[in-house]
C-alpha cells in the first residue's frame, strides 16, 4: 500500500492554513502566539517556526504548539 514515497511537510508549513476569507488570507488579521510554555508556564521560549506557532521552552526544553494570544 505504501511505497515510502510520502512527501514530508516542513515545520514552517505544518500549521499553515488557507481560509475562505480574503480578509484573513491577505493578512488583515494578524495572529500572535503566546510565548508561555504550556508545560511549565514560563514566558521564556524560543520560536521554532517563522510565525512563532511552534516553540521550545528554554526552561523545561519541551517543544509545543503555542496558544493564540487574545
Amino acid at each position: 500500500m505504501f511505497n515510502n514515497n510520502l512527501k514530508q511537510t516542513t515545520i514552517n508549513d505544518a500549521y499553515h492554513f488557507e481560509s475562505f476569507s480574503s480578509y484573513i488570507n491577505n493578512k488583515g488579521l494578524q495572529t500572535k502566539f503566546s510565548p508561555n510554555c504550556i508545560f511549565c508556564s514560563t514566558t521564556e521560549s524560543t520560536p521554532l517556526t517563522n510565525d512563532g506557532s511552534f516553540r521550545q521552552c528554554n526552561r523545561c526544553k519541551k517543544q509545543f504548539k503555542a496558544r493564540l494570544q487574545r
